[in-house]
């Protein structure tokens, strides 16, 4: 796993989170980091213990956490108070990044987003992993394919403070490689109807783990240097120059 993004040491570990804040970047693998966390924790604490949701607001955390689960497993990208919550005591972060060039070219290509606002929801999932990475938080590149190594699942667990044996890591490894979210993916629409969420258009994804419909793209890293000019790449960069610089992606 990657280097903390502040350096220091670990996080001080009081036993099994109450609260695992999957923070990402939109296309940044965000849902596998979500899903590895949530299976890890079902793992270590059984599954009726652990509630997961997608939250867009402080209220969406607040239904999954309800029900009295003992850990609630969130992804998000972003949120009012989102980096007070991600400070709080029982509280793991896990935060993944890309580069939000390529990120822009993601979302268009695999939901048809439109440009504008392919930009606007990579730039405000830029902004919460800013202002929620400070601590000494490990961080997943995208670029350096974390979700195809092993030795991730392990280092997760530990991070997150889960004892979940090596067998168990290597099927949440399996079931999560890229090859197996694709087939996956293939089948969301026949899922039952307590699991699809279908607008009809552009979302149709699984309630539970957050798998869309489309959601593996090719992966190619720096394909934003042959689809953006010269103009809009320094555009882009003037979007993004805080984000480059903090994270050490090059503006050319």
């Amino acid at each position: 796993m990657a280097r903390p993004a502040d350096g220091g040491g670990a996080l001080p570990r009081c036993g099994p989170p109450a609260l695992i804040l999957a923070v990402g970047v939109r296309g940044s693998a965000s849902t596998w980091a979500f899903n590895v966390a949530r299976e890890l924790a079902e793992a270590a604490l059984g599954s009726g213990r652990v509630a997961a949701c997608f939250a867009n607001t402080p209220a969406d955390l607040a239904a999954a956490a309800a029900g009295g689960a003992a850990c609630v497993v969130c992804k998000t990208h972003g949120m009012a108070g989102l980096a007070r919550l991600s400070g709080q005591e029982g509280t793991r972060l896990i935060v993944t990044i890309r580069d939000p060039r390529d990120a822009v070219l993601s979302l268009i290509g695999r939901f048809g987003a439109p440009p504008p606002a392919a930009l606007r929801g990579v730039a405000e999932s830029c902004n919460a992993v800013l202002g929620c990475a400070a601590r000494d938080t490990p961080v997943l590149r995208y670029e350096d394919g974390f979700f195809e190594q092993a030795e991730t699942v392990a280092q997760l667990a530990q991070h997150l403070g889960l004892q979940v044996a090596a067998a168990e890591q290597t099927r949440i490894f399996a079931a999560w490689r890229t090859a197996s979210v694709r087939a996956f993916a293939a089948t969301v629409p026949t899922l039952p109807a307590g699991r699809l969420v279908d607008d009809g258009a552009t979302f149709c994804f699984d309630r539970l783990t957050q798998v869309h419909r489309t959601h593996i793209g090719d992966g190619r890293v720096g394909k934003w240097r042959d689809r953006f000019g010269p103009a809009a790449r320094a555009d882009l960069v003037r979007v993004f120059g805080p984000f480059l610089g903090r994270f050490g992606y090059p503006p050319e």
